[in-house]
């Protein structure tokens, strides 16, 4: 545990940043110790990400200074990152999945024998003593790929302290893994501390960031608005700071049980029946009524990510039916899903996204034609994009603005926004607030409720229970590809679904 009475390793001082004439930071102050663990909360576009991509070295243009052992330090790329010593993994692993762990790990420095040929032998004997290190017991010579997300992000980390990196910024790190899986990362960010690697931990679970670490530092707007001992607050008191105000009453009624209603009566609008994916689920029955929200819940793994890609025609079941109104769907095509009014938001939004694009692109691509005839006029996109991002309360309503500079959470809007551009009878939902803040999931799923009132059959796939027992009508638990409970008309809490996961 660090005290305050230890010089600062890494500071920041009066940092700004803008984006046009958005303004993302304005004058924040941010300091961290040796050997620290330090989290970093705040709303969706309160600035998080773009501080921590400064200190990447991934924003090189912004105001004020940053200083490494009380010395200002240049900050211009993210190889000049890297010697000074601030590796960054992402929320969304750079890893190359084709490549073995040890391939891995010596990304772009791989040992080399005296003719300038890659030493495998060395690499895989270094790989596999620098992972003992951490206690990280893998077969370096298999593919990424086939090991959990846990050990792939255990790996990218490994990466990161071995090319001597004393800064180590962990971007929402829980936001993919089962309670085991934050377990077994939180001990790992333990050992980093004791061998004095200091860790800055951005999460929007609010409960991690409080279990891991020393200090927490709360963004709001773009300002620093206060940083506290891990010890001295309690969950209530950051959300409230980085919000302004408590939050609504029906998102922190599942720490006490949410009531469901019971299974309605009404005639299916969605419907599966005997679905299979192999390695992925089996055997499975589904039914969704217009205007209700079925959650299907599960740990990393259970299937039901695959599931709803399957519905979406993204993924191609051995077996089963899907109907639609109570017409077949046209298994593994998402153009016949999409014409038939049914909308995917997926976990990873760089497969429903082009990140190098202008939002208005991203916005009218999936219904291009209807929305803006034969012809492209980007007049005529920037405004139909303009109204839809007004409507979902994204923020900056900036059309032209590259949608790589959003946060999280308003790419999430942007998403949404795109495929409210023609009617929406399916709306299905795969961890649609993975990597975001209380507030953030609160203002995403409030869109997700009024698609639900307009008379959408809405599916909710989601590894959180908070987010199921708070917006789900009736609940469906996974394991391991098959159904092991359905809750509907009884209350029932967070421990309950755990225990059928």
């Amino acid at each position: 545990m660090t005290t305050l009475s230890q010089s600062p390793l890494l500071e920041c001082r009066e940092i700004g940043k803008r984006f046009g004439g958005e303004v993302a930071l304005e004058g924040v102050d941010f300091t961290l110790l040796p050997g620290e663990v330090h989290g970093l909360v705040g709303s969706n576009g309160a600035g998080k990400s773009t501080l921590m991509k400064i200190l990447a070295g991934a924003l090189p243009e912004h105001a004020g200074t940053v200083c490494l052992d009380g010395r200002p330090i240049d900050l211009s790329s993210p190889q000049s990152a890297l010697r000074h010593g601030i590796a960054m993994v992402y929320q969304e692993l750079s890893g190359i999945g084709q490549l073995s762990v040890a391939e891995n790990l010596f990304l772009g420095r791989q040992p080399t024998t005296r003719f300038g040929r890659i030493d495998w032998w060395a690499m895989r004997k270094r790989a596999s003593e620098q992972l003992a290190e951490l206690e990280i017991e893998v077969d370096v010579e298999r593919r990424l790929a086939s090991y959990p997300l846990v050990i792939r992000q255990m790996v990218e980390i490994a990466r990161g302290l071995h090319s001597g990196a004393r800064v180590l910024i962990l971007d929402e790190p829980t936001s993919a893994l089962s309670p085991p899986e934050t377990r077994r990362l939180f001990e790992l960010i333990r050992r980093m501390r004791e061998r004095g690697v200091a860790v800055i931990f951005i999460s929007h679970f609010i409960e991690d960031v409080l279990a891991i670490c020393d200090r927490v530092t709360i963004l709001r707007g773009g300002r620093c608005v206060d940083t506290r001992d891990t010890k001295e607050v309690d969950k209530h008191f950051v959300i409230h700071a980085m919000l302004g105000h408590a939050l609504d009453t029906r998102e922190v009624g599942y720490e006490t049980g949410a009531s469901l209603p019971v299974r309605s009566a009404a005639p299916p609008l969605l419907s599966a029946a005997g679905l299979s994916l192999p390695r992925a689920f089996e055997a499975i029955d589904l039914a969704v009524a217009a205007g209700e929200c079925v959650g299907i819940y599960g740990f990393v793994g259970s299937g039901h990510q695959e599931l709803v890609h399957c519905l979406a025609g993204a993924l191609r079941p051995a077996t089963g039916q899907i109907t639609v109104e109570g017409q077949s769907l046209v298994l593994g095509s998402t153009h016949v899903a999409v014409q038939r009014g049914v909308a995917l938001v997926a976990s990873d939004r760089g497969q429903t996204l082009v990140h190098d694009a202008e939002i208005y692109k991203n916005v009218t691509l999936a219904h291009l034609k209807q929305s803006v005839g034969n012809w492209l006029a980007r007049g005529r996109e920037t405004a139909i994009a303009t109204q839809l991002l007004e409507r979902v309360g994204c923020r900056p309503v900036a059309p032209l603005l590259r949608v790589r500079n959003l946060s999280g959470g308003n790419q999430q809007k942007v998403v949404l926004a795109k495929w409210l551009l023609a009617p929406v009878r399916v709306l299905l939902l795969d961890e649609p607030t993975r990597g975001m803040d209380v507030g953030a999931k609160e203002e995403i799923m409030k869109l997700v409720a009024e698609q639900k009132r307009a008379g959408a059959a809405v599916v909710l796939a989601s590894s959180e229970p908070e987010v199921v027992l708070a917006h789900a009508d009736r609940i469906l638990v996974m394991s391991r590809g098959r159904v092991t409970r359905e809750f509907a008309g009884v209350t029932v809490d967070k421990t309950m679904l755990m225990r059928f996961a």
